[in-house]
């Protein structure tokens, strides 16, 4: 009979300690990343009354067996906060206790970085990870993390990538006539010669650009000019570059070009090669220049071009400086039209202090309108004050920075970071304009913020713009999490039961993946725990009342002996 009471008492310590867990569960329900936890029970056999069947055993109540985490996932709340970090799926952070140097492992995501840049948890342990090197690669060795790169090197720009469409009905221009320099033309009318000045005698302005059509003008007036009551007709077809003269059935001599250029000194910007062949009838007989004339003039850009668009490059200091790209078409050929380009460096940015073109070259286009071949660069610099050029190897920028900085232009494959590219640059029959523009420099920049990543890379958002890899975020799993023992705040240590942990990247291995500005709330389930409490509650009153009927007997027993 007396067994009977410690059978209720037994009864009675079992759902207190439920009750207990209970308990426990319901008052972390607002803790973060808590995992709730249950209890097992089993009974205990005392002794068995006659023979050996299992109809015959008593028992004598019941203990708790074990109490168990419950491991499934909690709910998520967004917080904003870069460094709130949840894990969806499987897996533990790394926490370190660098005093003591001792590894625990959480759930709880609630991270901050410290005065040393270590990103910690509110007990300012530190969260381990994998460390990138200053070029964003990570490092193989498991450490604590820690946000100290502030300010990232600038990076001088090598290669600039400009996709564009040149417009092919553009018209071929470029006349600036400067006085002594290249005015002249020589030339008879019947059999007498002259030379004459297209700025002088034929009203251009010296260093001025002119059009085609000033030019024929100009032409025209030298010619009559020279024989009075003569009459010419001069053309430009702007799509070849070529002039034509015609000499008028009404004159009364014939016109006989000299276009070398020991004479005419006009002739290359007219477009001459060689001397025509043979003087011109007055009968309407023509002559056609052979050479596409005009030519890009420093002094006169924009109206010595059809195109531009300006660049930002940067140098080794990681200061910016503007590159003006001009475009000018040169030739039409047989299988498609040749470009020239010219890089403007202002004189404010340019170490000599003058505005020059450190770099040229040209490109040409197939029938199809589809980018052919690119020349090699020409480096030389040219000035207004220097016409002739400077031998230099590369851009020289003012501000300190190094010189003869060379830089790869690629107009026909996209340069991109991830080092692939398409096809580019055209020459169809719509207005120019670009439709990509990529150069791989970059200034100093100083970090601004940080994102992380689901896979747990740790990205620095820097004030220039780029995004390097900081650091990346591991986690941990065990064969047996549930044998993990808890360490208090949310803390889980290593035993034998629970095995060896397995460390990998978020997303491999069977891992979750890492959840930034986001918590993992409390896996606790109130309906069900209230359920539970009035389970533990009922089961305890009712071994009570074992307690109590049992006492009853008993002094109903002592009572037999009155």
């Amino acid at each position: 009979m007396q067994s009977a009471l410690y059978t209720g008492i037994s009864g009675l310590n079992a759902n207190m300690s439920n009750l207990s867990v209970i308990g426990n569960n319901i008052s972390n329900v607002n803790t973060v990343g808590f995992k709730g936890s249950h209890v097992t029970f089993g009974d205990v056999l005392s002794q068995t009354l006659s023979g050996g069947g299992g109809t015959n055993q008593v028992g004598l109540g019941v203990v708790m067996s074990s109490i168990q985490k419950v491991f499934t996932q909690g709910a998520f709340e967004s917080t904003g906060n870069a460094l709130d970090l949840a894990i969806s799926g499987n897996g533990f952070y790394m926490v370190n206790d660098h005093v003591l140097d001792t590894r625990y492992y959480t759930r709880a995501g609630q991270f901050t970085t410290d005065k040393e840049g270590f990103i910690v948890n509110p007990e300012g342990m530190r969260l381990q990870g994998y460390m990138a090197d200053s070029a964003g690669m990570f490092q193989n060795t498991i450490t604590d993390l820690q946000l100290s790169t502030k300010i990232i090197a600038p990076n001088a720009t090598t290669s600039a990538l400009l996709n564009a469409n040149l417009d092919s009905n553009a018209p071929i221009n470029g006349f600036v006539f400067r006085t002594g320099v290249n005015d002249e033309i020589t030339f008879d009318i019947g059999g007498t010669p002259y030379t004459r000045s297209l700025v002088t005698d034929g009203g251009l302005i010296s260093g001025a650009a002119a059009t085609a059509d000033q030019v024929s003008a100009a032409i025209r007036a030298v010619l009559q000019g020279a024989a009075s009551g003569n009459t010419y007709a001069v053309s430009y077809d702007d799509q070849t570059g070529k002039f034509t003269i015609a000499n008028d059935s009404g004159n009364t001599g014939t016109l006989d070009f000299d276009m070398e250029a020991a004479t005419s000194t006009a002739a290359s910007l007219l477009g001459y090669a060689t001397n025509p062949t043979g003087p011109i009838a007055p009968d309407g007989s023509t002559y056609t220049s052979d050479a596409a004339g005009g030519e890009f003039d420093l002094a006169n850009a924009g109206n010595t071009s059809n195109f531009s668009v300006p660049l930002t490059f940067y140098d080794t200091l990681g200061n910016d400086h503007t590159v003006t790209m001009y475009f000018r078409k040169d030739s039409l050929g047989s299988t498609g039209n040749t470009w020239e380009w010219f890089a403007v460096v202002d004189g404010s940015e340019s170490l000599s202090g003058e505005t020059e073109i450190q770099a040229q070259s040209r490109v040409t286009f197939d029938s199809s309108g589809a980018l052919h071949s690119e020349d090699p660069i020409d480096y030389t610099h040219y000035s207004v004050s220097n016409p002739g050029g400077t031998s230099a190897t590369g851009f020289d920028f003012t501000g300190g920075a190094g010189v003869s900085q060379t830089i790869a232009f690629d107009f026909g494959a996209s340069i991109t970071e991830g080092g692939t590219g398409t096809n580019g640059t055209t020459q169809y029959g719509t207005a120019s304009g670009v439709s990509k523009l990529i150069q791989d420099g970059y200034s100093s920049g100083t970090l601004q913020r940080i994102a992380i990543n689901q896979d747990g890379v740790v990205q620095g958002i820097f004030s220039n713009g780029k995004a390097l890899s900081l650091a990346q975020v591991l986690l941990a799993d065990f064969p047996s999490p549930t044998s993990l023992s808890s360490a208090g705040m949310n803390l889980y240590s290593e035993t034998f039961d629970s095995g060896q942990p397995l460390v990998g990247a978020p997303g491999t291995s069977g891992m979750g993946l890492v959840q930034a500005e986001t918590l993992e709330l409390s896996n606790v389930d109130l309906a069900r725990e209230f359920v539970n409490m009035i389970t533990a509650q009922r089961g305890f009153q009712a071994n009570s009342k074992i307690i109590t009927t049992t006492d009853e007997l008993l002094m109903e027993l002592v009572n037999l002996k009155r």
